[in-house]
Parts: C-alpha cells; sequence; structure tokens
C-alpha cells in the first residue's frame, strides 16, 4: 500500500474536474496548435503531444477514482449527502468529512466501473427516491465521462444491466406534474447513452473478437423483468443510429410481446383519478412515456433494426400483424365514473380520452422497408419485410373489414407500394406465394418482391381512401410511364414494363372505381394526380434520374433503384402547374396524360435526343408548352427504340387505362 493521506472528498471532486477541462482542451486545441505553429515554420516538436493528452486522460481517471474512493470513506463513517440540521425545516446539503486516502489509489477503468455498478445498485436499493437521485447524479457525470471507455464500459455494464434497466420506475417522481425531474432525465440519458455506446463496442481482435456486452448483460436490458423501465432508457438514449441494431431488434421484440402479453409498458400508476380531468392527464401521460413506442422510434431511425425485426422469415409476420393494426392508441377511461347519476343515468358509455400512438408505428414500418436496393443481407429483410407488411394488412382486413388503418399506418403502406413499386406491378396476376427473389432468380441481382395479387389488392385498398390519396399514387403511376418506356427498350429480354404498369395501375383504378367517389371528389383526384406527375417529371423533387449511363446488366439496379418515394407527404406543386398558366385546360389535361412520361422515358433510353435551343427541354428537366405540342404533332411518326412516337403513346395510353 501507498501512503495514506488526509483529504477533503468535496475539494478532490472540485481537482478532478479542473484536471477534466484541461484534458478536454488539450484534447480539442492540440491538433489545431500542432497545426498551426508548423505553418508558421516553428521548430517545436510536437511528437509527445499524442501521448501527454493521453497521459492527461489517465490522471483524470486516477484522480477520479480518488474522488469515489473518497465518497465511500465518507459513508461508511456515517456521512449523508442529505441530512438534518438544527432550527432549520427539511434536509440540506451536508458536506463529506476528510478521510484518510490511499493516493497510490490509480483510476483503471474496469476499477471504476465496478465501483459505479455497485454505487448503482446502493443508489437503487435506498428507500427514499431522492436521496437515490442525489446519490446518483456523479455517477451520471462519470457515464457520459467514460463513453469510448471501453474497459470501464464493459465492468460497469457487466454488473449494472439488471439494475440499470429498473432506474426508472425507480427513479420515477410520485408527485408533481411531471413524471421525472431534471435530475432523473440526466441520469437516464447518461444510462442511455452508455448503453448505445457500449452496445456498439467489441473487444479482441479477428477471431477472438466478440461483442463487449456480455450475453447476460444483454439479456437483462432485453429480456428484464420491467420493459417500460428498459424503455425509458431507449427514450432518453441517443438517437438510434447510436445503437447497435441487434440490441434494438431484440428489445423491440421484447416491447411487442410484452404489449401483446399485456405486461406492464405505460408509467406507473398514482392511483385512481378522481376527476374527468385527471383521467385525461392520465392518458397523456401514458402516450408521452409510452416505452413500446419509444423503442420503435429508436429502431426507425437505425432502420437496419426494423428491419432486423421484420425482415427474419420466421418471427416477421407476428411481428408485423402486431404492427398494422388499429389498437395504437392509449386504453381510454370510462367516463361515466366522474358524471353524476342523473347526468349518467346508467348504462355504459364509449371510452374517452384516448390518445393516437400511432406515429412510431409508421415511422418503423417505413424504415422496415428503406433499404437500399440491392443484393445485400439488408436488402433481402427489407424485400422480406414489404412481404410481410402485405400479409399483415390482409390479415387484419379480413378480420376488421369495416375498420380503417391510423392515418400514419396508411402513409406507411402507401410508402412501401412506392418503394416497391415496379415489383408490385409484376405481382399483379401472380396468385401463388409471396416471397423475395433475386430479379430472374440470377444471385447477381438485387433482391426483388413477389406478393400474392389479392393480397396486394388488400394493401392498396386499405392504404387508399380519399380521392387526393388516389390521385397522388396514379400520379406517381403516371410518372412511372417514363421508366418502362425506357426500360422497355434497354432490357435486352422481351419484358414489357408498360404491361406491368398496366395492371397495377387498372387495380388501382377499379378499386378507385368501387369507392364511387362523386363528381367533384374525382376533380380533386385528377388535380392531385396532375400535380404529382408533373411534379415528379419537371425534376422538381428529384425523383426521376437518367444521368448513369445504362449498360447490359444494369437495367434490374435502375428499375428497383432509380425511383424513390417524394420526399414530402405534403409537397406544394402550384407553382409548377403555375408554368402552364397561359394553356388551357384541354391542352393541361392532354400533356399531363402520356405524352410528358413517354418523351421523357425515350430521352432516358437515349433512344430520343431532343433538338438543341428548344424551350421545353433544358437541364435535363421536360417542361411542356405549345413548342412541344407543335414537336408532337411533326415527329408522330418518328421511330423511337423501335417504335414511332405514336405508337408508343396510344401503347402507353392503353398501359395507363385512359379510356378506364
Amino acid at each position: 500500500m501507498g501512503d495514506f493521506v488526509g483529504v477533503d472528498p468535496e475539494n478532490l471532486k472540485e481537482l478532478t474536474r479542473r484536471l477534466e477541462r484541461l484534458h478536454d482542451m488539450l484534447a480539442r486545441q492540440g491538433p489545431a496548435i500542432q497545426q498551426k505553429m508548423q505553418k508558421w515554420g516553428s521548430e517545436l516538436s510536437f511528437a509527445s503531444l499524442s501521448r501527454l493528452i493521453a497521459a492527461a486522460l489517465d490522471d483524470v481517471r486516477d484522480m477520479d477514482a480518488r474522488t469515489t474512493r473518497a465518497y465511500e470513506l465518507a459513508r461508511q463513517q456515517g456521512w449523508n449527502v442529505m441530512t438534518g440540521a438544527p432550527s432549520v425545516l427539511g434536509p440540506v446539503f451536508a458536506r463529506p468529512p476528510v478521510v484518510r486516502l490511499d493516493w497510490e489509489a490509480t483510476g483503471q477503468s474496469g476499477d471504476q466501473g465496478r465501483r459505479d455498478a455497485e454505487a448503482l445498485a446502493a443508489a437503487l436499493a435506498a428507500k427514499n427516491p431522492e436521496e437515490a437521485r442525489t446519490a446518483l447524479a456523479p455517477l451520471a457525470e462519470r457515464l457520459e465521462c467514460h463513453l469510448a471507455d471501453k474497459d470501464y464500459q464493459e465492468a460497469f455494464w457487466a454488473g449494472a444491466g439488471p439494475l440499470a434497466s429498473q432506474a426508472a420506475r425507480m427513479l420515477y417522481n410520485r408527485t408533481g406534474p411531471t413524471l421525472f425531474g431534471a435530475e432523473t432525465v440526466s441520469i437516464l440519458r447518461a444510462l442511455g447513452a452508455s448503453l448505445a455506446a457500449a452496445s456498439r463496442m467489441r473487444v479482441g481482435a479477428g477471431k477472438e473478437s466478440r461483442p463487449l456486452l456480455s450475453t447476460a448483460a444483454r439479456d437483462a436490458i432485453t429480456r428484464g423483468s420491467d420493459p417500460w423501465s428498459a424503455g425509458m432508457l431507449a427514450k432518453y438514449g441517443p438517437d438510434g443510429r447510436s445503437w447497435d441494431p441487434r440490441l434494438l431488434a431484440d428489445l423491440t421484440r421484447t416491447m411487442l410481446d410484452a404489449r401483446a402479453a399485456g405486461r406492464a409498458i405505460w408509467p406507473p400508476d398514482r392511483g385512481e383519478p378522481e376527476t374527468g380531468t385527471a383521467a385525461t392527464r392520465r392518458q397523456r401521460l401514458m402516450a408521452e412515456f409510452d416505452a413500446v413506442g419509444a423503442v420503435l422510434q429508436r429502431a426507425a431511425e437505425n432502420g437496419i433494426a426494423a428491419r432486423h425485426v421484420l425482415g427474419d422469415p420466421a418471427t416477421g409476420p407476428k411481428y408485423a400483424r402486431m404492427l398494422v393494426s388499429d389498437s395504437w392508441h392509449t386504453p381510454g377511461f370510462d367516463p361515466g365514473a366522474f358524471l353524476s347519476s342523473y347526468v349518467h343515468p346508467g348504462g355504459a358509455l364509449p371510452l374517452a380520452g384516448r390518445m393516437d400512438l400511432s406515429t412510431p408505428v409508421g415511422a418503423f414500418l417505413k424504415a422496415a422497408v428503406s433499404a437500399e436496393r440491392g443484393t445485400s443481407l439488408d436488402a433481402k429483410e427489407s424485400a422480406w419485410s414489404v412481404v410481410h407488411i402485405v400479409q399483415a394488412t390482409a390479415a387484419f382486413a379480413k378480420l376488421h373489414p369495416q375498420t380503417v388503418l391510423p392515418h400514419q399506418i396508411r402513409q406507411a403502406l402507401t410508402y412501401t407500394a412506392e418503394r416497391y413499386l415496379p415489383d408490385f406491378a409484376k405481382s399483379v396476376g401472380h396468385d401463388f406465394s409471396s416471397q423475395p427473389l433475386p430479379k430472374e432468380n440470377d444471385p447477381a441481382n438485387p433482391w426483388t418482391v413477389v406478393v400474392k395479387s389479392s393480397e396486394l389488392e388488400t394493401m392498396i385498398a386499405e392504404a387508399l381512401r380519399t380521392p387526393e390519396e388516389f390521385g397522388r399514387f396514379k400520379g406517381i403511376l403516371n410518372a412511372r410511364v417514363a421508366i418502362a418506356v425506357a426500360a422497355t427498350i434497354k432490357d435486352p429480354s422481351d419484358a414489357d414494363y408498360l404491361h406491368e404498369v398496366a395492371g397495377l395501375y387498372g387495380l388501382v383504378q377499379r378499386l378507385q372505381n368501387e369507392r364511387h367517389f362523386i363528381d367533384e371528389q374525382l376533380r380533386d383526384e385528377e388535380e392531385t394526380r396532375n400535380q404529382t406527375a408533373f411534379a415528379i417529371l419537371t425534376g422538381g423533387f428529384g425523383a426521376l434520374s437518367f444521368k448513369n449511363t445504362w449498360g447490359p446488366g444494369t437495367i434490374a439496379q435502375f428499375l428497383t433503384g432509380s425511383f424513390g418515394p417524394l420526399a414530402s407527404e405534403s409537397f406544394d406543386t402550384d407553382h409548377a402547374l403555375r408554368a402552364l398558366k397561359d394553356n388551357d385546360d384541354a391542352f393541361r389535361k392532354q400533356v399531363l396524360q402520356i405524352e410528358v412520361p413517354v418523351v421523357q422515358g425515350l430521352i432516358g433510353a437515349g433512344a430520343l435526343h431532343p433538338p438543341e435551343h428548344v424551350t421545353w427541354y433544358t437541364n435535363g428537366r421536360l417542361t411542356p408548352n405549345a413548342e412541344f405540342v407543335e414537336w408532337l404533332s411533326a415527329h408522330a411518326e418518328t421511330s423511337y427504340g423501335g417504335r414511332t412516337l405514336l405508337e408508343w403513346i396510344r401503347a402507353a395510353q392503353e398501359a395507363m387505362r385512359v379510356q378506364q
């Protein structure tokens, strides 16, 4: 043992903070100082700077360990941070006594991590939540200092896993207007950040490499007895991209299973509400601190985690059915309990106060189908996710034929259809099986989706409910004609992509006809359709790109990767249509139906080269005007890509079911 010295824990804590600030300054400014000195021709050597910065960090950790040990010794002597004082109402802060400390104690990260895990255990074992919060405040600071320290993280989470997953329930405010105070939030935020950092770390090298978090530590988080408390670590932790996808996927499955089993996923009850206002406030509290929604949001931000969950062929269908549902709301309450017998003479009243919880669900469903199209495992899981979402929607519609899904979930279904539109077009008329396959069963080609036509029809019927929604989707189909034309020319096979688009367009049109919209609604649909198609084709939203040269083998990648959903769910295209203000409605309707996408597709395929200096084609964008109409008439019999322009237009008109 080394020499024992008398130290004041408070002074030692201040010294530690000053060393931390010194190290932070050196770490941030050191490289800039070195660069400037070299720029000015300084002969000073900075070879040792990196070693000095590392040594400063070791000094900080050593002093932090001594500070922690000093407070432990003070508590062993009977010191308590909050104590009573004569003539003072309530507890006051008590300064710790001077203690005799072994100065040879150093801040080995593993030792510090184990000590902090023990401190967490001691704090959460306290009967008084206020004392626990006060004791854990220094822990939050240390966790933030050790986010990148593997030794510390491994030791801390080996002992803290079961405790951290219960921290929120042990620390929540039992009184007051909010569930968590600022101090509790800082603790949960630090625990969440530490867990997220540890989840992405690995130790060892080569074949010996393994996740830093042990299986026991991961299970304590993802399979613990308190899913709500574990969900709060995700809520207050960092953005989902900072987490390990596998950990988030496991936590998502746990949350969905807990919800399905009726386990505690809501904040702890504060007793039965005595008024309708209190009951409504309770519903808002449940929505704000919904553990399932918090985890779904983090998994959606991560993306890969969402695809791990829904893209699993074995378990994905089960979780897709849980997500595609109309049950995403708080349970509500019986208003009859708060009414007098005169106002409420008896009988059941509809539940009141329900809060919508579908926003993170919609984000999760979108993330599950958003992998970059290609041959990767991520693309495969995304394709499986599409299959499972389509099947889950069909199953929901069969069980609840009169029920409308929440708006956010319907938007996710439309997003899925837009992203996999070529796959769905090819699936029309196919009613045998649903599965992802490499295009043409060639492993070198991107993963594509084949779904049953009957299930696809049900999904689109569930997704599109209003005239504007039908119009927007049909506008995207109109714009897709450009790709269909180009692909038909460039694909070395005899594939007729216009025919495939025709089938999907006909399916959508038939579903719209079955809605029996009135004339005024149909005019709204037509305007939305035209605006959407025009906005895409004029390049205003970057949805179409023909910049890359095509060649053998690239057609599959073009069909699956070149056209994505519009970036905005509620974009403004009025400015685009105002460009046609000098033309009458008949001209606008004619041009926006099919001619523009056909010509754009021929240009994209390289079969048609617009004349120089025309006013209707600049910088890769086709903007129809009167000169464009004259050009169409003059070149109707000119052959492009094996057909005359008129034949292409007539084929496209048939494909898009204009007569229908």
